[in-house]
């Protein structure tokens, strides 16, 4: 347990008349008791000055007082009569703020109550690490390489990317004049998604229908994780659709890692 210095060396003790409390005394208890504590006359408590201390002709204690833990303290006056007391008397902000014996290779620290002196974890020297990343193997802290990133690493093909468990897939088709107001056509996806997120299709160029007027409005249906529908609709009973119409589309889901 720390030591601490329990009294001031300096103040002047006064008996309840005011006067130096010449021939007084202080004396040490345990907290909240009348049981005598001994104090000591060096931070190492190499010196036992007993439960009691003399105070001289200056009104001050004839010895530096040391000790540890918590201290009950009285203060009498020559004949005797108490003058004054305190309890509690311990190290400022408690033990848990006194600093612990000195460890080698060892940094200050706390648990949240006390000081203490913890393991020192410094980064390694990165000299001859270029290029590697900071890591660990379960105890030390390492230079090490980078971890290589292969689940993530993009597969490219000429219709898709694939990043990890996402897949962009995208193509083109045509859907062929009907003599209709409407027409459609089923796309289909090169690798089937476990889940579809989104799929778009945009006419490509002008597609008229009869007489050359207007060109028809896209849009996609009957989505799933295999492909998509394509609908064209002229918007009007009066116009059908007389010329093939192409489309490019796009889609994003996610597949198997």
């Amino acid at each position: 347990m720390p030591t601490f210095r329990i009294l001031d060396q300096f103040p002047v003790y006064l008996n309840l008349s005011g006067q130096l409390a010449d021939g007084g005394s202080l004396k040490f208890y345990d907290s909240g008791t009348t049981t005598p504590r001994d104090v000591y006359g060096d931070p190492d408590k190499t010196v036992n000055n007993g439960s009691s201390v003399l105070i001289g002709s200056d009104g001050r204690p004839v010895v530096d007082i040391w000790g540890d833990g918590s201290y009950r303290v009285r203060l009498y006056d020559v004949d005797a009569t108490l003058i004054d007391e305190a309890d509690n008397v311990e190290i400022q902000g408690g033990g848990g703020t006194a600093i612990p014996a000195l460890e080698t290779g060892k940094v200050l620290s706390n648990d949240g109550a006390v000081l203490q002196w913890v393991d020192t974890r410094e980064v390694p020297d990165p000299t001859g690490s270029s290029g590697k990343v900071l890591g660990n193997d379960g105890e030390n802290l390492i230079w090490q390489a980078p971890p290589t990133p292969s689940s993530f690493a993009p597969v490219i093909t000429p219709n898709s990317i694939k990043l990890g468990t996402i897949m962009l897939q995208w193509g083109s088709d045509t859907i062929a004049p009907t003599g209709a107001n409407t027409a459609n056509k089923a796309f289909s996806f090169a690798t089937t998604f476990t889940a579809l997120y989104h799929v778009e299709a945009t006419l490509n160029g002008s597609s008229g229908t009869s007489g050359g007027i207007g060109i028809p409005v896209l849009s996609v249906g009957a989505r799933s994780i295999a492909g998509a529908t394509a609908f064209i609709d002229s918007n009007n009973d009066a116009f059908t659709i007389i010329n093939s119409s192409p489309f490019t589309w796009f889609a994003v889901g996610s597949v198997p890692a």
